[in-house]
């Protein structure tokens, strides 16, 4: 079984954040779980393959897919990482007025950097 759900995150890859065209629909936490669903990488995917890919019963997915039933944070990241996309993340950033961003490593460093300099040039002053 972990050889099968190996196989299945490799072919997904990594996650990717969906257009704000696509964001703009999203009302709802309902909707954020739907519309991740709905943009998954692997579209032969069942409801019933997901389910066993996360480890819940078909009937528990399709209810958190109708909004009756919200996972947990592991939960929440496992089912983002299997459709492929953060849809889930990106509505949270929005209702929470964050801007969702991926940076590279080589950004992360810079930007660390420049808050280094900034946090040095304060104690200098």
């Amino acid at each position: 079984m972990k050889q099968l759900e190996m196989r299945v995150l490799a072919e997904v890859g990594e996650p990717v954040y969906l257009p704000e065209s696509a964001m703009g629909r999203i009302n709802n936490e309902a909707d954020a779980f739907a519309w991740c669903w709905a943009m998954r990488r692997i579209k032969a995917m069942t409801q019933s393959e997901a389910a066993r890919h996360l480890g819940v019963s078909k009937s528990h997915f399709s209810n958190m897919l109708a909004g009756k039933k919200y996972p947990c944070w592991d939960m929440r990241l496992a089912f983002q990482q299997l459709c492929g996309n953060w849809a889930i993340r990106q509505y949270e950033d929005r209702k929470a007025g964050l801007i969702t961003t991926r940076e590279s490593a080589d950004q992360r460093r810079i930007r660390e950097l420049e808050q280094r300099l900034a946090d040095a040039e304060r104690v200098a002053a």
